[in-house]
Protein backbone atom coordinates (compact mmCIF):
# COMPACT_ATOMS: atom_id res chain seq x y z
CA UNK A 1 0.00 0.00 0.00
CA UNK A 2 2.86 2.36 0.78
CA UNK A 3 4.21 1.79 -2.73
CA UNK A 4 0.86 2.73 -4.28
CA UNK A 5 0.64 5.95 -2.27
CA UNK A 6 4.20 6.93 -3.19
CA UNK A 7 3.57 6.23 -6.88
CA UNK A 8 0.37 8.30 -6.90
CA UNK A 9 2.08 11.21 -5.14
CA UNK A 10 4.99 11.06 -7.60
CA UNK A 11 2.58 11.06 -10.54
CA UNK A 12 0.69 14.06 -9.18
CA UNK A 13 3.86 16.01 -8.47
CA UNK A 14 5.44 15.31 -11.85
CA UNK A 15 3.26 17.42 -14.14
CA UNK A 16 0.09 19.43 -14.36
CA UNK A 17 -2.84 17.65 -15.96
CA UNK A 18 -3.27 19.95 -18.93
CA UNK A 19 -2.35 19.85 -22.59
CA UNK A 20 0.50 22.04 -23.84
CA UNK A 21 -0.08 24.00 -27.03
CA UNK A 22 2.88 23.46 -29.37
CA UNK A 23 1.69 25.28 -32.47
CA UNK A 24 -1.52 26.41 -34.11
CA UNK A 25 -3.97 23.47 -33.92
CA UNK A 26 -1.28 21.15 -32.42
CA UNK A 27 -1.03 20.22 -28.75
CA UNK A 28 0.75 17.68 -26.58
CA UNK A 29 -1.48 15.84 -24.12
CA UNK A 30 0.35 13.61 -21.63
CA UNK A 31 -1.05 11.23 -19.02
CA UNK A 32 0.89 9.55 -16.26
CA UNK A 33 -0.98 6.42 -15.19
CA UNK A 34 -0.28 4.46 -12.01
CA UNK A 35 -1.79 0.97 -11.75
CA UNK A 36 -1.75 -1.25 -8.69
CA UNK A 37 -2.76 -4.92 -8.98
CA UNK A 38 -4.01 -5.68 -5.51
CA UNK A 39 -3.88 -9.50 -5.64
CA UNK A 40 -0.45 -9.63 -7.29
CA UNK A 41 0.87 -6.79 -5.11
CA UNK A 42 2.51 -5.02 -8.06
CA UNK A 43 2.51 -1.38 -9.01
CA UNK A 44 3.46 0.14 -12.36
CA UNK A 45 3.65 3.67 -13.70
CA UNK A 46 3.46 4.61 -17.39
CA UNK A 47 3.57 7.87 -19.30
CA UNK A 48 1.37 8.27 -22.36
CA UNK A 49 2.34 11.27 -24.51
CA UNK A 50 -0.05 12.07 -27.37
CA UNK A 51 0.13 14.70 -30.11
CA UNK A 52 -3.29 15.98 -31.14
CA UNK A 53 -3.83 17.91 -34.36
CA UNK A 54 -7.13 19.74 -34.74
CA UNK A 55 -7.79 19.67 -38.48
CA UNK A 56 -10.30 22.49 -38.42
CA UNK A 57 -12.62 20.32 -40.49
CA UNK A 58 -16.27 19.70 -39.72
CA UNK A 59 -17.39 17.58 -36.75
CA UNK A 60 -14.41 18.54 -34.57
CA UNK A 61 -12.15 16.12 -36.49
CA UNK A 62 -8.79 15.44 -34.80
CA UNK A 63 -5.75 13.34 -35.73
CA UNK A 64 -3.70 11.75 -32.93
CA UNK A 65 -0.27 10.15 -32.57
CA UNK A 66 0.78 8.65 -29.26
CA UNK A 67 2.74 5.96 -27.47
CA UNK A 68 3.04 4.33 -24.05
CA UNK A 69 6.33 4.36 -22.13
CA UNK A 70 7.01 2.34 -18.98
CA UNK A 71 8.41 4.57 -16.23
CA UNK A 72 8.55 2.52 -13.06
CA UNK A 73 7.41 -0.70 -11.42
CA UNK A 74 8.03 -2.14 -7.98
CA UNK A 75 9.95 -5.16 -9.32
CA UNK A 76 12.35 -3.50 -11.72
CA UNK A 77 12.17 0.04 -10.26
CA UNK A 78 13.06 2.76 -12.82
CA UNK A 79 12.29 1.42 -16.29
CA UNK A 80 12.39 4.45 -18.61
CA UNK A 81 15.94 3.58 -19.68
CA UNK A 82 14.67 0.18 -20.90
CA UNK A 83 12.52 2.04 -23.44
CA UNK A 84 15.71 3.00 -25.30
CA UNK A 85 16.56 -0.67 -25.89
CA UNK A 86 13.81 -1.22 -28.46
CA UNK A 87 11.90 0.64 -31.16
CA UNK A 88 8.56 2.20 -30.16
CA UNK A 89 4.96 1.30 -30.87
CA UNK A 90 3.02 4.32 -32.15
CA UNK A 91 -0.76 4.60 -31.89
CA UNK A 92 -2.49 6.47 -34.75
CA UNK A 93 -6.07 7.68 -34.75
CA UNK A 94 -8.63 10.02 -36.19
CA UNK A 95 -11.77 10.99 -34.32
CA UNK A 96 -14.83 13.06 -35.05
CA UNK A 97 -18.00 14.02 -33.21
CA UNK A 98 -20.85 14.29 -35.74
CA UNK A 99 -23.34 14.74 -32.86
CA UNK A 100 -22.84 16.10 -29.36
CA UNK A 101 -23.36 12.63 -27.88
CA UNK A 102 -21.69 10.51 -30.59
CA UNK A 103 -17.94 10.10 -31.17
CA UNK A 104 -16.47 8.04 -34.02
CA UNK A 105 -12.84 6.93 -33.86
CA UNK A 106 -10.69 5.03 -36.34
CA UNK A 107 -7.39 3.80 -34.88
CA UNK A 108 -4.47 1.46 -35.34
CA UNK A 109 -0.93 1.01 -34.03
CA UNK A 110 2.39 0.30 -35.67
CA UNK A 111 5.20 -1.63 -34.00
CA UNK A 112 8.54 -0.46 -35.40
CA UNK A 113 10.41 -3.29 -33.65
CA UNK A 114 8.53 -6.07 -35.48
CA UNK A 115 7.61 -3.89 -38.49
CA UNK A 116 3.92 -4.82 -38.18
CA UNK A 117 0.66 -2.93 -38.10
CA UNK A 118 -1.97 -3.81 -35.49
CA UNK A 119 -5.64 -4.28 -36.33
CA UNK A 120 -7.57 -1.27 -37.60
CA UNK A 121 -10.35 -0.49 -35.13
CA UNK A 122 -13.52 1.56 -35.63
CA UNK A 123 -15.17 2.65 -32.38
CA UNK A 124 -18.49 4.42 -31.99
CA UNK A 125 -19.17 5.89 -28.54
CA UNK A 126 -22.64 7.10 -27.62
CA UNK A 127 -22.65 9.14 -24.40
CA UNK A 128 -25.78 9.93 -22.45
Amino acid sequence: MRTLVLAVVAAMATTAASAADIANNLKLDTDIVTTHLWDKETTAMTINPELIYDTGLAYNTKITLGTKLNLWDNTNKIMIDDELDHLPVFDFGISMTPLDDLELELSTAYDFETDTRHDIKLTATFSF
